[in-house]
């Protein structure tokens, strides 16, 4: 059985102003979970088609094998409940083409159909999870993986007096199990009982500055650079995350594009 760590986070320094010669790299990297350091595919799935089918989805296929139609989709997900509508909505014949074309439009109706508030789906959800993280958390985690070289460039950070936090609409206990499996821990984990990402971001602005900000949403960083209380963050998408395939098309200034190899590099390698 692993060990999360004793408190959700881990308090940061004082409230200081940013120091120019520090400029190159972040006092704080704040990263999303999944698509950034872990891709998780098949547990969204499995996950996903055990609650939907907890609520009467008549799913026939085989469990473990993720869908093409579920992969195309999954870059639009912004919470983990939706996650679970897309399912349900598979499950009842509807093409992935009605959520590519109008992915709000598309969740509204089959949520609907399902009968189900978001609070109720996410709940499912969470209590899967939570069950086959304490009947088999070996199996659990064997179905994510970190991306390569994200725990050797994590490690690093130390080295480069930067610490990093992890902001996620995961659940904070299996964002901690993930990443204590590969004996990482961060200053502090933000998981979606913490509210929305820019909600923290302007928490973690507070105590730190400057903070960088990786994410594979570009909707979420379109909301961060749109907030002039979150200027002080600065904004890169994540290349080999859960894109849309119009997302570099539409990233515009101040998000950067980072690509993989950049990541992995030192902070001032980095656009700025």
């Amino acid at each position: 059985m692993f060990a999360l760590p004793a408190t959700r986070r881990s308090p940061m320094n004082s409230p200081c102003p940013p120091n120019p010669a520090a400029m190159s790299r972040p006092a704080v990297l704040a990263l999303d979970l999944d698509g950034v350091l872990v891709d998780g595919m098949e547990e969204y799935w499995r996950s996903s088609l055990a609650a939907a089918r907890g609520l009467g989805a008549p799913w026939a296929g085989p469990p473990g094998e993720v869908p093409p139609a579920f992969r195309s989709i999954r870059p639009w997900v912004h919470r983990g409940w939706e996650m679970v509508v897309v399912t349900w909505a598979l499950a009842y014949g509807a093409p992935a083409e009605a959520f590519l074309r109008d992915y709000p439009a598309a969740l509204r109706q089959w949520q609907a159909r399902s009968g189900q508030s978001s609070a109720a789906l996410q709940y499912t959800l969470e209590r899967h999870r939570s069950a086959c993280l304490a009947r088999d958390p070996r199996g659990w985690l064997a179905q994510h993986r970190l991306y390569p070289g994200v725990a050797e460039r994590l490690r690093r950070c130390a080295a480069e007096g930067v610490e990093w936090v992890v902001v996620t609409t995961k659940g904070w206990e299996f964002a901690a199990a993930l990443l204590a499996q590969d004996g990482l821990q961060p200053t502090a984990i933000y998981g979606w009982e913490e509210g929305p990402k820019v909600r923290v971001l302007r928490r973690l602005l507070e105590q730190r500055q400057p903070i960088w900000f990786v994410e594979d949403r570009l909707p979420t960083l379109e909301q961060v650079t749109a907030d002039p209380q979150l200027a002080g963050v600065g904004c890169y998408l994540a290349a080999w995350g859960y894109l849309r395939h119009a997302d570099r098309q539409q990233l515009r200034p101040p998000t950067h594009w980072l690509d993989h190899a950049t990541f992995c590099a030192p902070f001032p390698a980095w656009p700025a």
